[in-house]
């Protein structure tokens, strides 16, 4: 990976060639360059000038602290000052407080990001700054390590600030709330210096409470501030008073231990920080270091504080070698994450961005909902997100499938999105139809990647009823939500209520007419894979051929209805009697949608036809992608479409004909896979990713050159500028993409179908990967032969139903323990 350099050639940051790595070497980039550090108990986002928040049990609990809205710096930093420094300065070095200059930087800057540790050091004043975060492989803790070397020829004396401002609630509050007024806050010394917050609950729900604890040195405690109103006094989070003059109001040390109140050491009503002052001397080569601990332990089965054994376990990060074993574990577990598969084709770039960013953010997306953080999940973001993490992760895979199914209502629905703590959660309940369309292919693809059918006789409640039936039931309610006489409409298709993936169409069908082409594709697929988990667990064979005739009967309903005269499909069907992205919509345009048309290859409607349907794509092509429909809608607004076509979603904002990367270019790849365009396929997926200079120059696209985003946008000022890092589906579509739908990695109820769409460049490429708990090594070989298993001719093939291709089938029982080598020969 080549180095990226702003448009007047200063380098802005470059690629670590061993890891999903990255190193940036200015503080001047164009945005906020995101990164994030979890383990499914922790989540911490950082970028350039520090941490920007902490969740605790991602997505669904409190947040520990977290930046406002438009705060720029960091709520947790070190401030030094000292009379022989020109002007006090940070440990992220911003933000600047000398009024004049806020774009200069420290010398020898050098901020890396690494999948086990986050650090930020620099030059400034004589002194050499380190700051390093890590959270452990388990637990709901982050430990800051700070420290300060004197690399000049003089003592230097100066004091040193670190401050949190914690928030410990939950993160969407009522307008009406505050947060510091369910907090209580206090600090004292209990072998180390110790701060603590406890969240009540309004409604005296003891399974609520919470409480932060944050562990400081005692070592050189001059002073403390545990109320940020004392704290900044005049000025604010970027100058606060106190840290300016050096006057702490309380001691360092309360006379408490932790979890006593006393008199002076204890804060309600009001906002807390949790700062303390140091005063340090360095002679010439000397170093000191600052430790910090934040961690959220177990409440007593009361509700209150946690144990002193349990607040007390992170005092191991004071000891450097336990610090070093923690850090050290961290990196073992991505080091095993980034080599369980790989692929090696010959493009080095591609190679490194597929092998180490893509399983990466694909292990964040699990801790992510889409980034509010809400506390919900999308039913279907999650049954796309978690059928990439087949191929990591099935355990995690296993629990959000059931947590899916028991906030399934009782008539096959799923909700728009559901609460990550299941169903007593709190949901969002609008009526889109598409939940269970995703729910029903991820069913599918969770059995094929792990023959876990013991699951179908697990028994859960509904989300309108507490009566419990098996995951075999709901699997069933699920599928026949979309062929109940009720969810068809007047063109034998499915219904779309309040909508489909597409959210800005939210109005076509809320008065009961409205009809979705590819929520209709997805379920003439969804009957196809229904049906062979029917014959394969020996269930519901009475409704096998059913459902297949009423696939048949749907497709060619797609097909009589859908398929227009330009010759692609028709998206949608209105409350008005009316089609949308169609080849004459009511506001006279031809708008091509990619997404129905991509479902459409993808689900075999479009069999017989797969060439000319793709070809869209031509029709989408813009000069950073392919986009999602074109031309956006808005300019003549049109009645029951929705947000879209009213005039409440901008022009080229977001979904509104721009390269939506989820959709656009995700659905694009997929299809292209099924219709064995591989050139094609290569270059989507480079469009998908955001590494390529030469398709999404940083200079243009704002956004971290290694942060898949949720789209490419064309408006105006902003031109090209990406919008919102790692919260799309794009992430799980890359994963897909390369080992499914390239590489033709693709597990069946029957065994590992091999159904690869290579591109012409790719020489002999090959994949590492698990399947069935057995090591798999599939080479590709441009040279006549059979497929060989160890050296044994495979003679099994498959019928792919929906691209037509007969592939070669491996049998499970075939693979042995250990290493498992397969040769393919193209020919």
């Amino acid at each position: 990976m080549k180095p990226v350099f702003s448009p007047e050639g200063k380098e802005w940051g470059r690629f670590q060639p061993d890891c999903a790595g990255f190193t940036i070497k200015s503080l001047n980039v164009p945005a906020s360059w995101e990164y994030i550090y979890q383990n499914r108990d922790v989540l911490l986002k950082v970028d350039q000038f520090g941490p920007v928040y902490v969740q605790a049990h991602p997505p669904g609990d409190i947040m520990l602290f977290k930046r406002e809205n438009g705060q720029k710096f960091s709520s947790w930093m070190v401030w030094l000052t000292s009379d022989e420094f020109s002007e006090p300065f940070t440990n992220f070095y911003r933000p600047v407080v000398d009024g004049k200059n806020p774009s200069k930087e420290p010398e020898n800057l050098e901020i890396s990001f690494r999948p086990e540790c986050a650090s930020y050091s620099f030059q400034n004043e004589g002194l050499q700054l380190c700051t390093e975060f890590i959270i452990p492989a388990h637990g709901t803790e982050i430990a800051m390590k700070f420290k300060v070397k004197n690399v000049g020829d003089k003592v230097k004396k100066f004091s040193v600030h670190p401050s949190l401002v914690p928030y410990v609630n939950p993160a969407q509050m009522a307008p009406w709330d505050k947060f510091e007024w369910y907090l209580q806050t206090g600090y004292g010394k209990t072998t180390q210096n110790v701060f603590w917050s406890q969240l009540l609950d309004a409604n005296s729900d003891a399974s609520k409470r919470r409480t932060a604890v944050f562990w400081t040195d005692a070592e050189g405690a001059a002073g403390t501030e545990i109320s940020l109103e004392k704290f900044v006094g005049n000025g604010d989070l970027s100058c606060p008073e106190t840290v300016m003059t050096g006057n702490y109001r309380l001691p360092g040390d309360s006379g408490c231990d932790f979890a006593q109140y006393g008199e002076n050491n204890m804060l309600i009503a009001y906002p807390p920080v949790y700062a303390t002052k140091y005063d340090w001397t360095l002679a010439p080569g000397e170093e000191k270091e600052l430790t910090q601990v934040l961690s959220m332990p177990q409440n007593d089965e009361d509700g209150w504080f946690p144990s002193i054994a349990d607040a007390q376990k992170t005092l191991c990060y004071f000891d450097d070698a336990q610090y070093a074993a923690k850090k050290a574990e961290a990196k073992a577990y991505f080091d095993a994450l980034c080599s369980k598969n790989a692929v090696h084709t010959g493009d080095e770039d591609f190679d490194y961005y597929a092998n180490y960013w893509i399983p990466l953010q694909m292990d964040w997306v699990a801790s992510l909902d889409r980034g509010w953080p809400t506390g919900m999940r999308g039913s279907r973001d999650s049954a796309q997100d978690y059928a990439a993490l087949l191929f990591t992760d099935q355990k995690s895979c296993k629990e959000v499938l059931l947590t899916m199914l028991e906030c399934q209502r009782s008539d096959g629905w799923f909700p728009r999105q559901y609460s990550a703590k299941g169903r007593k959660g709190n949901h969002d309940l609008r009526g889109h139809v598409d939940g269970g369309a995703f729910a029903v292919e991820f069913f599918y693809n969770y059995f094929a990647h792990t023959n876990d059918y013991a699951i179908l006789d697990q028994k859960l409640p509904w989300l309108d009823s507490d009566e419990e039936s098996t995951v075999f039931e709901h699997m069933v309610r699920a599928m026949e939500y979309y062929i109940l006489p009720e969810n068809i409409g007047e063109h034998g298709i499915c219904k779309i209520r309040e909508g489909d993936w597409l959210d800005s169409v939210n109005r076509a069908g809320v008065k009961g007419r409205g009809e979705s082409v590819t929520v209709s594709c997805q379920t003439v697929m969804n009957l196809e894979l229904m049906a062979d988990i029917y014959e394969k667990t020996g269930r519901n064979l009475d409704k096998v051929d059913a459902y297949r005739k009423k696939s048949e009967d749907l497709k060619e309903n797609v097909l009589k209805c859908a398929l227009n005269q330009k010759g692609f499909f028709n998206g949608t069907f209105t409350d008005n009697g009316q089609w949308i992205f169609s080849d004459k919509d009511p506001d006279g345009e031809c708008r091509p949608y990619g997404p129905v048309n991509w479902y459409a290859v993808i689900t075999g409607v479009a069999k017989d036809r797969q060439k000319e349907t793709v070809s869209v794509m031509e029709q989408l092509k813009s000069e950073f992608g392919y986009r999602l429909y074109w031309p956006p809608m808005g300019k003549v607004k049109m009645e029951n479409v929705g947000r879209a076509a009213s005039g409440d979603a901008p022009i080229c904002f977001a979904e509104n004909g721009n390269v939506y990367n989820h959709g656009s270019q995700g659905f694009l790849a997929r299809a292209l896979g099924v219709a064995g365009e591989g050139d094609k396929l290569l270059d989507v997926l480079k469009w998908l990713t955001p590494y390529d200079q030469t398709k999404h120059p940083t200079a243009l696209a704002m956004t971290a050159p290694y942060a898949i985003v949720n789209c490419w946008q064309e408006i105006p000022v902003f031109r090209h500028r990406g919008l919102m890092c790692f919260l799309t589906g794009s992430v799980a579509m890359a994963m897909r993409g390369v080992y499914e739908w390239m590489m033709g990695v693709k597990p069946t109820l029957d065994g590992l179908m091999l159904s690869p769409c290579l591109p012409e460049s790719f020489e002999a490429p090959e994949v590492k990967f698990t399947y069935l708990g057995k090591d798999v090594t599939l080479r590709y070989l441009r040279t006549p032969g059979k497929v060989l298993l160890n050296g044994a001719p495979v003679e099994n093939t498959v019928l792919d139903r929906f691209s037509g291709r007969e592939n070669v089938l491996v049998a499970p029982e075939l693979l042995k323990d250990g290493e498992n080598v397969i040769e393919y020969h193209l020919g």
